[in-house]
């Protein structure tokens, strides 16, 4: 028969195999392997680390790939300012032919003057987020901290206003104009390309380091289920085992006493 002291460790261990299994239940459910600050103290504080660290750099991913989206819209309708700025060119030297009429002239004037809207119109619709991209008056703060601006895109600022056809001389120098204009506008678009370059090299490094920083929390935070499962057999097993073990230990205790009652 066993003793009260062999009674309480059977008890004892009754309860730490049940207490096993219910931190072996709550990991499995939930696939960590520290749901509560006291299962793993030092392991908790590195987890809050990397989950901080984690957070910011997702943040930063986010400002850069958004910082990215307004340079490409800008790209974009730079691209239309260029392909006007072609059109107005070839016109310009189509009108340059001496043997044109002057209603021929006229037409050629009347079209380079639409394209020159369509500048004004593109420089006054690229807008990002409610910003004015192409009006002069856009800049933002890259993230080696320096500023980056870009220059007003219209008709104006291109140097196009009050082109004139009306003679080869004057369509010569519309031609000239429109091709520095076009240099200008390339230029930008260059400057763009280097910008958006650098930031999509940011973005893959803030990635690279994002990608290390949660593979390290779930190193440290993430529960291996097939050893949890494993010790959620043997703690069941224990249990099982202190219970039949503790059941005898009655039953003994039982036959003992009615033994002493004959």
């Amino acid at each position: 028969m066993l003793t009260g002291v062999g009674g309480n460790n059977l008890h004892t261990n009754l309860l730490h195999a049940d207490s096993a299994i219910n931190k072996s239940v709550g990991r499995i459910s939930s696939g960590k392997r520290i749901n509560r600050a006291s299962e793993d103290p030092a392991g908790s504080a590195m987890l809050s680390a990397f989950d901080s660290q984690s957070r910011a750099l997702a943040q930063l991913m986010s400002n850069q790939q958004s910082q990215a989206s307004v340079l490409q819209t800008a790209s974009s309708s730079l691209t239309t300012t260029s392909n006007i700025l072609q059109g107005i060119n070839s016109l310009a030297l189509q009108a340059s032919n001496g043997t044109l009429t002057e209603s021929d002239r006229a037409m050629i004037q009347q079209q380079i003057n639409q394209l020159s809207s369509q500048i004004n119109m593109s420089a006054s619709q690229s807008q990002y987020n409610g910003q004015n991209l192409l009006d002069g008056s856009f800049s933002t703060t890259l993230q080696n901290g320096e500023k980056f601006a870009i220059d007003a895109m219209t008709a104006n600022a291109l140097g196009l206003n009050n082109l004139s056809v009306a003679t080869p001389n004057e369509a010569m120098s519309a031609s000239e104009l429109a091709k520095s204009a076009l240099s200008k506008v390339v230029s930008t678009q260059s400057s763009l390309g280097a910008v958006l370059n650098g930031i999509s090299s940011n973005i893959a490094n803030l990635g690279n380091q994002y990608m290390n920083a949660v593979s390290a929390q779930s190193q440290i935070g993430d529960v291996d289920m097939a050893n949890e499962i494993m010790n959620l057999t043997l703690s069941k097993m224990q249990s099982q085992a202190s219970l039949k073990v503790y059941k005898m230990n009655e039953d003994t205790r039982s036959n003992v006493l009615n033994l002493l009652k004959e």
